[in-house]
């Protein structure tokens, strides 16, 4: 019988006694609790597939995460300060009441949805509220260098649906610039896209939403003069566009570089 079979089994030398069996029980042992979900965080500095959204990293790596400055009304980047002590308020017993100069460790930031014009410290001087000149606007370096430790360890920008009309070498303090999201602004001299070549690991940018989008042979001109960006305006550069892109630069070599004609 199954009882003769079940004391002849738990007889056995070597094996455990099998707990007997409840009546009614949908199962035939305890168990164990089962265990919370623990949210998987991201590593730091990773992009999604979009490309401009920061993951956010794990609570060790806090001091990496995103400076969100977007909607914030500023029209120049004189109120940064004031931008980042309210959206990033000092803690502490001892914390400044006051916006002031911070030393923020950050590696992405957001300036997008707002009404900048400057980025190079060039144009009319800045008049607050009361009337008060403070001067000719900040450049993007000046600005970011009172709140950020360390541009060089800046990856992703955002500067996006503001009224940038030129940018000029703004982005040469940071070498390590990977995403760069210019678009639905008002810049109108293709020329400029020749500096963005020279940033060392810029892989993603986008500058769709200017005027500099109807000029003939856009892409195929950013494509040769940032040979290193993979991903342009969200659509990824395939081999077939490089190798149009480089018989036109063949087509276009005067034009291109104009030095050269010089010289001979």
């Amino acid at each position: 019988s199954a009882a003769e079979w079940q004391r002849r089994r738990a007889a056995a030398p070597g094996r455990p006694p099998t707990p007997a069996r409840r009546r009614g029980s949908r199962h035939n042992h305890l168990s164990a609790p089962r265990q919370p979900l623990q949210p998987t965080m991201g590593v730091r500095g990773e992009i999604d597939k979009s490309g401009w959204h920061l993951i956010k990293p794990s609570r060790k790596e806090s001091k990496y995460y995103q400076m969100n400055l977007s909607f914030m009304e500023m029209e120049s980047l004189v109120d940064v300060e004031k931008a980042v002590f309210l959206c990033h308020p000092p803690a502490g017993a001892n914390a400044p009441q006051e916006p002031g100069p911070r030393k923020l460790k950050h590696s992405s930031i957001r300036l997008n949805n707002n009404s900048i014009v400057e980025l190079c410290g060039e144009g009319a001087n800045v008049v607050d509220e009361q009337g008060v000149d403070l001067g000719p606007p900040p450049s993007l370096e000046m600005a970011l260098s009172h709140v950020v430790a360390d541009l060089s360890m800046i990856r992703w920008i955002d500067l996006s649906f503001n009224n940038i009309r030129v940018f000029g070498d703004c982005f040469k303090c940071m070498p390590s610039l990977q995403v760069l999201n210019l678009q639905a602004n008002r810049i109108s001299d293709l020329k400029q896209v020749k500096r963005l070549g020279e940033l060392p690991k810029l892989k993603k940018l986008s500058l769709f939403g200017n005027p500099i989008e109807e000029k003939k042979h856009y892409r195929s001109y950013v494509i040769t003069v940032c040979p290193l960006v993979g991903q342009l305006d969200f659509s990824v550069v395939t081999n077939q566009e490089r190798d149009t892109a480089a018989g036109w630069a063949f087509t276009f070599r005067r034009k291109l570089n104009p030095e050269e004609k010089g010289e001979k």
